[in-house]
């Protein structure tokens, strides 16, 4: 068989997913970024909005143009008496004070001043302030609007949240905010502020909010729904690590709504969030390993370099107030390393794992393509903050963590399916034992009647003599007749050469005869199968225990049963048919259970037998009654399974 068509096919997908991740990333960069939204922006310090653009771009982003004054923690007294002494920035470009200067330091005071000239005609406004690092004062012009903790180096206490001001403004105003951080690695205004109207800023933060709370909602749903899998099946540690990994990436995604909500201090609410980011890779690098089923070499290597990272973050966050602008730098390129490689990782345990047919492996990788290209796309376009969504990575992280969640689910439900259908082969094989010794008990009685005939033939030969001596050949006919009654009663009837099948078919038989239903067997099958006895046995009993079950609940009609069966061209057949009442509960092409919702537990255990012997079975419903039509191969080895 050629398998190139297929490897292509194979290529093919993987190609369409990276395309597929790649235009999610571009559409994202694109449509859901405060960078690439097209808004005038303020140029040398001041912003002219006039009512047409209003009317083009309700919302902005104040992005550029910024006067920044170092090291000076201003209030609009003091701003009005600063000279020169200033520079134009723009918000995103630096995340702390140091400004690239490795001989400053990351920590300090400054404070940032925009002028707005805005219609004359007086309007209702709002400023959207992201999270701030981390105590700053805001003013509009001379009044102060909002201030979190205390910037005041003598009193100082950081504070963050994401706050939306209103206000009315007309003509020429000022934004001015004084900040100091000594808490946290990003310093001052990281992120742009929005600025519109009222109505249209509540709404984006609401949207986003919306978001937000639906994506922390999911994983925490898995987290809740693997935590009661986990004690209910007391199955292995991949239940738990995921239990763990989606406790932890909600931890991680919830920023949006926590600090929308509550004002809190940078400790140790911001290390949490640190902390938990890596040690979601470190649990997603553990899991991938066990579901690709990696070397233990690559494992423990993995492990031990994904754990490293997470201490190294750990002491990172908690030590953030102290650290100097070579240590960020030299901690930002390990993280760039680290990601890069574990990128390369997924991808490559990812292929190997599908190259070595490993089940559901596909779908970790593609989870992997997603993973690779979020890495990718934020190298490649890093003025990226979302409006709405969650960043590159956050996504990737979200991809992996479904796809193992759907890889665990498959393997818990394929888990419960297994342990249902043997637990009905179970209790077929106890019917089974049951049955067989029923089967000896009946045997054993006809060996006793069968002795006490021969026992006591010497004295009907004694009488038989004598009546054949008198010519009295009425008597000798009618005496010879009920001989042979007696010992057709202790003849032991067989249907089939094998006695397993044998013992089974005739108990349902009586059954079926006790209950007042017609029971046909035609079975030409050998004395020895090559066929593990106890698996057919346990299928024809389940097809036959709901034959019996159908025609018991039937209200009219002829009950009848009927089965056949025959050994041919290096096969095993069988057919059993059975009369029911006409109604039966499907989904789709199954039949369900008339017991219970859900797909019936024989059929299930007969549907798996035949699975797993590459059997064939037909199963279908007339006028005529219900039918069930199976072939399995004959030469199955015994330990195969």
């Amino acid at each position: 068989m050629d398998k190139k068509p297929f490897v292509i096919r194979k290529f093919l997908a993987l190609l369409l997913m990276v395309a597929l991740s790649s235009a999610m990333f571009l559409v994202l960069y694109n449509f859901d970024n405060k960078y690439t939204k097209t808004a005038h922006q303020a140029i040398n310090g001041a912003l002219y909005v006039s009512e047409a653009d209003w009317t083009d771009n309700p919302v902005r982003y104040l992005r550029d143009g910024w006067r920044y004054y170092s090291d000076r923690l201003l209030t609009p007294e003091t701003l009005k008496k600063e000279s020169d002494n200033y520079q134009y920035i723009s918000i995103g470009e630096e995340s702390n004070f140091a400004m690239g200067d490795s001989r400053r330091s990351p920590h300090g005071s400054v404070s940032y001043a925009l002028t707005l000239y805005l219609p004359e005609e007086v309007h209702s406004y709002a400023i959207e302030l992201p999270e701030i690092y981390s105590a700053y004062r805001f003013y509009i012009n001379d009044k102060l609007k909002l201030q979190m903790g205390e910037p005041d180096a003598d009193d100082y206490k950081d504070q963050t949240q994401c706050r939306v001001i209103t206000f009315e403004a007309s003509g020429k105003i000022t934004l001015l905010l004084a900040v100091s951080n000594q808490s946290w690695v990003y310093s001052g205004l990281v992120y742009p502020p929005a600025f519109g109207e009222s109505l249209n800023i509540y709404t984006i933060r609401g949207l986003r909010f919306g978001v937000c709370l639906i994506l922390v909602t999911v994983t925490l749903m898995l987290a809740i729904f693997s935590f009661y899998i986990a004690i209910r099946t007391r199955r292995g540690n991949n239940i738990w690590l995921f239990f763990l990994l989606c406790l932890l990436n909600a931890v991680f995604t919830s920023y949006r709504v926590v600090h929308g909500i509550l004002p809190l201090p940078v400790q140790p609410w911001y290390w949490i969030e640190l902390v938990s980011g890596y040690l979601v890779t470190l649990l997603v690098v553990l899991l991938h390993n066990r579901i690709c089923d990696i070397k233990r070499m690559a494992r423990v290597v993995s492990g031990i370099l994904a754990g490293s990272v997470c201490v190294l973050a750990f002491f990172y966050g908690l030590f953030a107030s102290h650290l100097t602008l070579p240590i960020m730098l030299a901690f930002s390129n390990l993280v760039f390393g680290f990601k890069l490689l574990t990128a390369l990782y997924l991808l490559f345990t990812g292929l190997v794992a599908v190259r070595r047919n490993i089940d559901k492996a596909r779908i970790l990788l593609y989870a992997d393509i997603l993973y690779a290209c979020a890495f990718v796309w934020d190298r490649l376009l890093p003025k990226y903050e979302p409006i709405f969504s969650g960043w590159f990575q956050e996504w990737g992280s979200f991809g992996l963590v479904l796809a193992i969640g759907v890889v665990l689910g498959y393997d818990v439900a394929m888990g419960y399916r297994h342990s249902f259908v043997y637990a009905e082969e179970h209790r077929q094989m106890k019917r089974q034992l049951s049955i067989q010794v029923e089967n000896l008990r009946q045997i054993n009685e006809k060996v006793e009647e069968s002795a006490k005939l021969r026992h006591d033939f010497r004295h009907h030969l004694r009488t038989l003599m004598t009546l054949a001596g008198e010519e009295r050949c009425e008597e000798l006919e009618n005496y010879i007749r009920g001989i042979t009654e007696i010992n057709e009663g202790t003849r032991l009837g067989r249907l089939t050469d094998n006695v397993e099948l044998d013992a089974l078919v005739q108990y349902y038989s009586n059954l079926a005869h006790s209950s007042g239903i017609q029971f046909r067997a035609r079975l030409s099958v050998s004395e020895v199968l090559h066929f593990p006895i106890v698996d057919l046995c346990g299928l024809l009993g389940n097809l036959m225990e709901n034959a019996v079950e159908a025609c018991q609940r039937q209200q009219t009609g002829d009950k009848t049963i009927f089965i056949a069966g025959r050994t041919q061209d290096g096969q095993i057949e069988f057919v059993v048919d059975n009369s029911f009442n006409g109604e039966l509960k499907t989904r789709g092409e199954k039949y369900l259970s008339s017991k219970r919702n859900g797909l019936g537990l024989g059929i299930s255990s007969v549907l798996e037998t035949v699975q797993r012997y590459d059997g064939v079975i037909n199963i279908y419903a007339d006028k005529k009654g219900f039918h069930a039509e199976l072939s399995l191969p004959l030469e199955i080895e015994q330990g195969r399974f």
